[in-house]
């Protein structure tokens, strides 16, 4: 127990003291910076927290199953469509559309001058 403890304020001890270190050293927008995201992650877990405890009380066990009281599984229905009227798988694709023809194309271009 007392190597516990020693090594718990040996690890705070030295914490406090590079942060001392590290805080002198930085400019006031950095440790502006710095102490945002520490908030900002402090903020965020009480939140995190109740999410999780939410998503995890809503989930029921499944029920139990009684051997005596075993209630009929509804039949499965399979609907099979017949095919559509003018079907015919020999012709799957229409054929390809015939290439355009090279030319001159108009273009209008706004607000230019009419030639």
């Amino acid at each position: 127990m007392k190597l516990r403890l020693a090594v718990f304020l040996i690890v705070m001890a030295f914490s406090v003291t590079l942060a001392v270190m590290i805080g002198q050293r930085l400019s006031g927008q950095a440790l502006a910076v710095i102490v945002g995201v520490v908030a900002g992650v402090a903020a965020s877990i009480p939140t995190s927290l109740i999410v999780v405890w939410l998503a995890t009380r809503s989930v029921a066990p499944p029920p139990r199953e009684n051997a005596y009281h075993r209630e009929a599984e509804a039949p499965r229905i399979v609907v099979v469509q017949p095919p559509a009227a003018g079907y015919n798988p020999g012709y799957s694709m229409p054929p390809p559309a015939p290439p355009p023809v090279p030319g001159r194309r108009p273009f209008n271009i706004i607000g230019g001058d009419d030639e």
